[in-house]
């Protein structure tokens, strides 16, 4: 019978695909890793891996497997959580997919969760919204803040909204487009603009935003972070569309400019339908849809 231990060993080879990173991330020893992972095989009767001129990559058998093993381990990990649950109070660990540009406005929902909430641990990991869905899918993630509603056919996921926020422009405060308070969003042909990378909800509502008005600026950049995208702005290369409330942190100076017709993003809470909620879990989401005054619908800005 494979053992839960083979299966995480397995789990980190394959996440890696080279042995000696995958017995660092166990703290094994390497040739221990290599033993056991020979041992699964023949346990089997397959080969789960391909090893040739020190590269490594998985077999058809080995994909089946890890596939499989990300849901075993993912239902040990709830279990466990679970029982951490029922032994008294509210306590455990919850991994927690978070979308960029969400953070500055959820963080004070963390903090008052955590006040009241101590012996829950949060582990956030900061993602584009395919990273997120497939995080929670293969069970690697508990709950995510997606930038947009999770896809209307997935009838697998549960969800909440978060409110919804204008999508604005910024740019550099000494260029032409600084002058301006309000602008049409066909405007935007021709000018130099940061892009999102493929994954990312919100570079999905700005490249439908500016199709629909039939506006092509040219690309100069492209991040999934809205931190270097400010930097670049700030310095005059290129302006970047984002987030209200990112634009308006405090950072390098930049000028915003609101767009017309108004993008809009609309940040939801999603989690797994398939498995019932581990107490943690659960009682996050019961504060987070508790709480709407913490969530997008309130003000982070106290002047």
């Amino acid at each position: 019978m494979i053992s839960s231990r083979q299966l995480e060993y397995f789990q980190a080879v394959a996440r890696e695909l080279h042995f000696t990173r995958a017995a660092e991330a166990l703290r094994i020893a390497q040739p221990a890793l290599s033993q056991q992972i020979r041992k699964l095989e023949r346990q089997l009767g397959l080969e789960l891996f391909e090893r040739n001129n020190h590269k490594v990559a998985l077999t058809p058998a080995g994909e089946a497997l890890l596939a499989h093993t990300e849901r075993v381990l993912s239902d040990l990990v709830a279990v466990e959580q679970e029982m951490l649950g029922w032994a008294g109070g509210v306590r455990g660990r919850i991994r927690l997919g978070m979308a960029r540009g969400l953070t500055a406005r959820l963080a004070r929902v963390f903090a008052a969760f955590s006040a009241t909430y101590p012996a829950v641990e949060i582990e956030l990991q900061e993602q584009n919204t395919n990273e997120m869905l497939a995080g929670l899918h293969a069970g690697r993630l508990d709950v995510v803040t997606l930038a947009a509603p999770p896809p209307p056919g997935d009838r697998t996921l549960m969800s909440h909204p978060l409110g919804a926020e204008p999508l604005v422009l910024i740019t550099g405060v000494m260029t032409p487009l600084a002058r301006r308070q309000r602008m049409k969003v066909g405007e935007l042909d021709g000018v130099d603009l940061i892009k999102y990378p493929p994954g990312s909800a919100v570079g999905e509502i700005i490249a439908g935003t500016l199709a629909a008005a039939g506006a092509e600026p040219r690309v100069r950049f492209e991040t999934r972070d809205y931190t270097t995208a400010r930097a670049l702005v700030n310095v005059g290369l290129a302006a970047a569309i984002m987030p209200d409330s990112v634009a308006r942190t405090i950072g390098p100076p930049v000028q915003v400019v609101e767009l017309t017709p108004e993008p809009v993003w609309t940040p939801s809470l999603a989690w797994s339908g398939a498995r019932r909620p581990a107490p943690a879990l659960a009682t996050l989401i019961d504060f987070m849809v508790g709480h709407p005054d913490l969530t997008l619908d309130g003000d982070i800005y106290d002047d």
